[in-house]
């Protein structure tokens, strides 16, 4: 199935029937769920409801608002949740699913057992939603049709399946990305490639558009251009990896729709933030992905918390402060990266300030950048980029399903969108790291489990 572009609109009637028909398959069970007495920020952006109830039904919310204004249905399985506050699932729109175990990436790794697991990963910390953005076998569709019929049992995932680079292009270095990575050449084949993977049912169309400090050949003007048109033709979102602010204007003009990355190497300028709000383009930052890079020489301490490690075996924990710990403290690019977060952060804040639509990522799943707790991470780094809690909540929610086209079923918590929800002890909006202090998940109207 793919998904809309909603300010082209150009949708065929089939695809818009799937689109909508996504949370009426996910909830078939007849339970009632009604949670009460709760703190609720719907991510809307607005300020908090306190002592407000939610009810849960055929995997949607059937009702919420605050508890005066609420009738508690008879047939309800009612949840006491006095002094907890509930926000909406995390939507995570840069991630990456099934190719890895431990820190060994690799194609061999990509069986349906492992990315359900990390599905399962994901929805244990909250992350409600993710894609799977250019490195994806095609179990991947299997397991998205069974969710979409009604069995989500873990993270709801879209995909990419292959994503675009040029010819020997980066990331085609990297572990299992060889052969995977659809390496082009011309427009017409590109246009082609496109066609496939719409055939084949992709969701949206990533590409790698980055020389890696002048380490690989580029993805041509020429050829993302007509990526991004293919595309949008066959209904398709477009997103792009890249690193540079001269690429980010190319592919913001040509039509690109979600920034996959932050902008590394300058300041955004007035150019940019026009273009950017001109053509509603997203901007996802993946903040956790850039420290990744070189945090693990400095042997962090959540290495052992508990939270960190509910996730995570214990062996690939050890490998990550010893193997990784020493690979990262020699690398020659150790500066460079340490460079790239900081003028990350500071274009988060500024494309923020000026109006651009945040979204959210993380870049999990390749090695060491860990499903659900990166996700959490990422939210305290755009804190400290100067974003406040509550939009970073929104990002992570409303932003994001709309970012997708699906805003009109997932995201906010209001009436009648997909009851995919955390229930935490303490309250986010006074401190982010809060969003770690979970309580429980609802699934598609379910406490998952």
């Amino acid at each position: 199935m793919a998904i809309y572009r909603l300010r082209h609109g150009n949708i065929c009637l089939a695809q818009r029937l799937l689109v909508l028909g996504l949370v009426a398959a996910t909830g078939l069970a007849a339970q009632v769920i009604a949670l009460k007495n709760v703190r609720l920020i719907d991510g809307t952006g607005g300020g908090p409801i306190e002592n407000a109830t939610l009810v849960l039904a055929g995997g949607k919310i059937r009702n919420v608002g605050p508890a005066s204004r609420i009738k508690m249905p008879g047939e309800a399985e009612v949840v006491d949740l006095t002094g907890k506050t509930v926000m909406p699932g995390i939507i995570n729109l840069h991630g990456h699913v099934g190719m890895v175990k431990g820190l060994s990436q690799d194609m061999v790794n990509y069986t349906r057992e492992n990315a359900e697991a990390q599905l399962k990963t994901y929805a244990m910390y909250g992350v409600t939603t993710t894609t799977s953005m250019g490195t994806d076998a095609e179990v991947i569709l299997d397991i998205r049709g069974e969710q979409r019929r009604g069995k989500v049992n873990g993270a709801r995932v879209f995909t990419a399946l292959q994503g675009f680079t040029t010819i020997g292009g980066y990331p085609t270095h990297a572990p299992g990305v060889k052969g995977v990575a659809q390496e082009v050449a011309t427009a017409a084949q590109a246009r082609a490639w496109v066609d496939r993977l719409a055939d084949k049912g992709a969701d949206v169309v990533k590409m790698w558009v980055d020389d890696h400090h002048e380490t690989f050949e580029k993805l041509p003007p020429s050829v993302y251009s007509a990526i991004i048109e293919q595309a949008h033709k066959r209904g398709m979102l477009a997103f792009a990896h890249l690193y540079e602010l001269a690429d980010a204007k190319g592919l913001v003009n040509a039509g690109l729709d979600i920034i996959a990355h932050s902008i590394r190497d300058a300041d955004v300028d007035d150019q940019l933030i026009a273009a950017m709000k001109k053509n509603k383009v997203t901007y996802v930052a993946t903040l956790s992905r850039e420290q990744s890079t070189f945090v693990y020489a400095d042997s962090p301490a959540w290495l052992d918390d508990a939270f960190f490690r509910q996730g995570v075996d214990d062996a690939t924990v050890q490998a990550v402060k010893t193997t990784l710990k020493a690979k990262q403290a020699q690398d020659p690019e150790r500066e460079i990266n340490i460079k790239g977060l900081e003028i990350a952060m500071k274009n988060l804040k500024k494309l923020s300030d000026a109006g651009v639509r945040i979204g959210f990522g993380s870049d999990t799943g390749p090695p060491a950048r860990f499903s659900g707790y990166f996700e959490h991470w990422e939210m305290e780094l755009m804190v400290k980029s100067g974003l406040t809690p509550s939009q970073v909540i929104t990002a992570a929610s409303k932003t994001s399903a709309e970012a997708l086209g699906v805003g009109k079923d997932f995201g906010a918590l209001e009436k009648g969108k997909a009851a995919d929800l955390i229930v935490l002890n303490s309250n986010p909006l006074d401190n982010i790291l809060n969003t770690r202090d979970i309580h429980s998940v609802y699934l598609a109207g379910r406490k998952f489990e």
